[in-house]
């Protein structure tokens, strides 16, 4: 009973040359077959058709071309819109409130 562990042992030989070839070309093929099946099924996922923009592009003019121009067009027409409802409510408060008697 003085040995009663199991021997230990290693491997007294190497993986085959022709295994790790064989698995090297099963993986080349296993990806060749994934991308030729993706090209078949999504003829387009290889690339773009090329057809232009699918949607509609919005109306003219898409961009800004001065936007410090349109910034101030827009802050004096919101100005003088102001005035406008400015002298409505001096003119409101200066005729005063009818209590529809």
């Amino acid at each position: 009973m003085a040995n009663d562990r199991p021997e230990t042992d290693y491997e007294r030989s190497d993986v085959p040359p022709r295994l790790l070839f064989a698995l090297a070309a099963g993986l080349a093929l296993s990806i060749g077959a994934v991308l030729a099946g993706v090209a078949l099924a999504f003829p387009f996922a290889l690339g773009p058709p090329g057809r232009g923009p699918t949607q509609p592009l919005p109306p003219q003019p898409r961009l800004e071309t001065a936007p410090s121009t349109d910034l101030a067009t827009y802050r004096a027409i919101e100005r003088r819109r102001l005035v406008r409802i400015d002298r409505a409510m001096n003119a409101q408060a200066a005729q005063g409130w009818s209590d529809g008697k």
